[in-house]
């Protein structure tokens, strides 16, 4: 198709806008495409079309608040509270936190427990009708990388609210008083806005008060802390953040009222996670299947960086990627090239496995303990038809 890049351009722009109508004439323009033959153009188009379709279904459905929370509507014309000695913000305000991330990718359990939290806010004059309110707080916890950070700005979306992000280790001060004054001034302009408060490095200011490693100030800065959280709880919701669980302060732990626990994705959620983060490229099944096989353990944040270093070298070995569909075996290509081991995994045996002979690399996905791989989806990948991969099996068995 001559001048399909303007054409390409064309409907990007068209498609982001979300009509309905606009849509449609694009796949009119995709069909006519496959039935004049030219599959470049038509892989093109299908690929925006995906992606858009993608995009759409990630927005977060919005919690409609039955109930107003207290407060002034925070609006970017006001400031974050600052650090009365050195000048510097004690928090930054998000006001759109469905914009700033991917909503998380996140198991069925999680998932199940989020709604029912938001729930509660649906329709919170049940809950008051018999004296209760809804869930105030919840602490998110896990390993590094794990998606608590995008968790919590998912909640505020969900909710409509803006969020005002304090990373509390930046908080604290060597000035003797400084670090408390800075908790209570950051609670006092969180209360003042109806907004979530989101408190990440929880656990540089929450530390157990009987830790030999600190002193005094210490003690003061979590009973602080804690009176902070008793007046918040009848205000607004409050999200903390933390890697280290077991340094939290007894007490910190029991004035959240839900606790989550982010483990590291399972296979499932890592395939969803890549499909996420290649796009507006598009793969097929059996590549997804085979990335998440060799991200065996990782985090989300593994997860992104294997992505970016794919998307890379796809770049680079084909200039039009951002507009195609990839094949399977382009990806295992890209995986077989060094630098994409640069991805932080404890574990790469299974990359350096794909470095093998193509039968070799058969064996081991088929044989894989947790395989999902049919000699159908290892013939995509190695660019072989399926009977070639059922003839290697025969010939040398595991």
């Amino acid at each position: 198709m001559e001048h399909l890049a303007v054409v390409q351009s064309l409907c990007r722009v068209g498609l982001e806008a979300g009509d309905e109508k606009f849509r449609k004439q694009v796949e009119r323009l995709r069909d006519r495409l496959r039935k004049a033959g030219d599959m470049e153009a038509t892989e093109a188009i299908d690929g925006l079309l995906a992606s858009q379709q993608r995009a759409a279904t990630l927005q977060p459905s919005r919690v409609e608040l039955s109930r107003s929370l207290a407060g002034e509507r925070l609006i970017g014309t006001i400031n974050p509270p600052f650090d009365k000695e050195s000048g510097a913000p004690l928090a930054q305000i998000v006001l759109e936190p469905g914009g700033a991330t991917l909503p998380p990718v996140l198991t069925d359990e999680l998932e199940g427990a989020l709604d029912s939290m938001l729930r509660e806010w649906a329709d919170d004059g049940k809950l008051r009708s018999i004296g209760i309110a809804p869930t105030h707080s919840c602490l998110i916890f896990g390993a590094p990388g794990t998606g608590k950070t995008v968790t919590a700005m998912h909640i505020a979306a969900r909710l409509g609210l803006p969020v005002v992000l304090a990373r509390l280790d930046g908080i604290m001060s060597s000035f003797l008083g400084t670090t408390a004054r800075n908790i209570g001034t950051l609670f006092e302009f969180a209360n003042r806005y109806r907004c979530v408060l989101l408190l990440d490095e929880f656990d540089a200011l929450a530390k157990l008060r009987d830790d030999p490693q600190e002193v005094g100030e210490i003690k003061r800065v979590v009973n602080t802390l804690l009176q902070s959280l008793d007046v918040r709880a009848l205000l607004g919701l409050t999200v903390a953040i933390t890697n280290h669980p077991r340094l939290l302060d007894p007490a910190i732990w029991r004035r959240f009222e839900v606790k989550i626990e982010m483990p590291l994705p399972p296979a499932t959620a890592r395939e969803r996670l890549f499909a996420e983060f290649l796009a507006p490229v598009t793969v097929q099944d059996s590549a997804l299947h085979l990335l998440a096989w060799a991200s065996d353990g990782a985090s989300g944040s593994e997860v992104r960086s294997m992505t970016h270093a794919l998307k890379r070298y796809l770049v680079l070995e084909k200039p039009d990627i951002a507009h195609v569909h990839v094949e399977a075996s382009e990806v295992l290509a890209a995986l077989r090239r060094y630098h994409v081991t640069s991805a932080n995994l404890e574990d790469r045996t299974r990359l350096a496995a794909l470095r093998e002979d193509p039968r070799t690399i058969a064996r081991t996905l088929l044989y894989s303990a947790e395989s999902s791989f049919t000699q159908g989806s290892v013939a995509q990948l190695l660019g072989k038809d399926q009977a070639t991969i059922s003839r290697w099996m025969k010939e040398e068995p595991a």
